[in-house]
């Protein structure tokens, strides 16, 4: 996940939603298809899937700790299902386990910046407080809690190396949370210090699958043709996520993100 030191800021309401719904065109489909690459997060051994260290902190909202989404879980199941026997994935995508669905709201540090400012500085420990001094100083999020973000799941979409049900707001205030919680968020002088800033705009989406082989054109276009066939049922039906709170999670790899009982939340 390549990172840059420009100004990053996310997408007016607007601009955000257009951009979903335009990633999931059948044009653009077949265009992100050809793109695609191996991610290098998970191996097959021949008998099972091994995933690779990619160590790091994240704010993320998991799909099976929000209340209301008890439908969700059993619902993205069955869209693997569905990629792993048309796709006949074999050992070129892997399913994530629907234990790690999530949406991510801030990423903070992995990899080798997550090792510079946490690891090497002796921080790791005392993070999670900090990032709940952080939260703490946020706007009080009682009056905007007595509903859940409501997000509509509208299409699978192709990230380069994974495959994700993307996701649209139905009212401008639900976005509008997010992001007024992303910009208090890496406003904190305090994170600024550790390098954490934004690097790049909220999308809103569920990975469900990472693709591991580099796939030939034959194999491109079958993706693309199967992941619209796909979307054209997702369209008749309602998919959605709902989101009340949020808080930060450790992860050693892309398929498991734990929270520990000292690791702060938020209500969005």
């Amino acid at each position: 996940m390549p990172e840059t030191t420009m100004t990053i800021q996310d997408l007016s309401f607007t601009d955000y939603q257009q951009r979903q719904y335009e990633e999931i065109k059948p044009e653009k489909i077949l265009e992100r298809a050809m793109a695609a690459r191996p991610s290098g997060n998970f191996r097959y051994t021949g008998q099972k899937w091994v995933p690779q260290e990619y160590p790091g902190f994240a704010i993320v909202s998991m799909v099976d700790d929000n209340p209301g989404n008890e439908l969700l879980p059993f619902q993205l199941t069955a869209l693997q299902d569905e990629l792993r026997s048309s796709l006949h994935a074999g050992d070129a995508y892997y399913m994530l386990p629907p234990s790690s669905f999530h949406q991510t709201v801030a990423n903070t540090l992995s990899a080798e910046r997550f090792h510079k400012n946490i690891v090497d500085r002796g921080l790791e420990g005392s993070y999670p407080e900090l990032v709940g001094k952080t939260f703490a100083g946020l706007p009080a999020a009682a009056a905007r809690a007595r509903e859940p973000l409501r997000m509509e799941l509208i299409g699978l979409s192709i990230f380069g190396t994974s495959l994700g049900l993307l996701g649209a707001f139905g009212q401008a205030s639900d976005y509008e949370r997010v992001t007024g919680f992303r910009t208090g968020f890496y406003g904190d002088r305090s994170l600024q210090g550790l390098d954490i800033r934004m690097t790049r705009p909220f999308i809103g989406h569920i990975t469900l699958a990472y693709i591991e082989q580099d796939l030939d054109p034959v194999r491109r276009e079958w993706l693309a043709a199967v992941v619209n066939a796909l979307n054209a049922k997702i369209a008749r039906k309602s998919y959605r996520f709902l989101l009340s709170h949020t808080g930060l999670r450790r992860y050693s790899h892309l398929a498991e993100f734990r929270k520990l009982s000292s690791y702060p939340d938020h209500i969005l």
